[in-house]
């Protein structure tokens, strides 16, 4: 295998691994290869070599990454947004608005003294979405007459949100960057969970009364969701 694919390999133990497994990183923009714990690394890198053809596949098929940079176009709560960064030597903080009007193109204005204010970026919109979908998990579940314990908006690898059974919610920022469709149903979902912590018909029928658009949502994040990970 090329030292190309090589580079693109994660490799991780594992106590519950009975075999070797081969999964697609959409964030990391790599293959995580697990491995049982007592198997040795060469071994897991012989099983990926076997398997050079799949791997190459995989990563050709990922989506181009989308950088927080200046003329980026980011699909912001719905709406397309142009990236406009503004760079002034004389300024000591660096500030972020977002402007949206129906007759022209929304803009995320960056004014800034630094070469690269991405992680600047990267934080305003992790603070947007924590606004945003704080706000819509409340709505959801005053409807249902239940209480949230907690909501909590981080970087979530393996789903887009989880419910405990203390009513605690843990939601994807990256979900800014959906479909408000998409993204009312991941919430609509997570909510649901606080009356039926299962998916029983019961829950069902409370995400889909729940939800804007049930159908085309649950069909967005289940066939495009991987699609988030672009971003930044």
């Amino acid at each position: 295998m090329s030292s190309y694919l090589d580079s693109k390999l994660k490799v991780k133990a594992s106590a519950k691994a009975r075999r070797f497994t081969l999964r697609l990183n959409y964030r990391d923009r790599c293959i995580d290869l697990i491995m049982p714990k007592r198997a040795s690394k060469s071994q897991a890198l012989m099983f990926a070599r076997k398997n050079s053809d799949w791997i190459s596949e995989k990563l050709e098929s990922l989506p181009q990454p989308v950088p927080f940079e200046n003329g980026a176009v980011l699909p912001i709560l719905g709406e397309d947004t142009l990236i406009k960064i503004t760079q002034d030597l004389s300024r000591k903080t660096t500030t972020i608005k977002l402007n949206s009007s129906e007759h022209e193109q929304a803009v995320l204005d960056i004014l800034t003294n630094k070469d690269d204010p991405s992680p600047r970026i990267a934080r305003y919109l992790k603070n947007l979405a924590r606004e945003r979908l704080a706000d819509m998990v409340s709505d959801k579940a005053d409807r249902i007459g239940k209480q949230v314990n907690s909501i909590r908006i981080g970087d979530m690898t393996s789903r887009w949100g989880s419910c405990s059974s203390q009513g605690d919610i843990s939601l994807s920022w990256r979900l800014i960057f959906a479909p408000l469709d998409a993204c009312d149903y991941v919430v609509a979902h997570e909510v649901a969970h606080l009356k039926h912590l299962d998916h029983s018909p019961r829950f069902w029928s409370v995400c889909e009364e729940l939800s804007h658009n049930y159908k085309a949502g649950k069909r967005w994040i289940k066939d495009k969701g991987y699609t988030l990970m672009r971003f930044g």
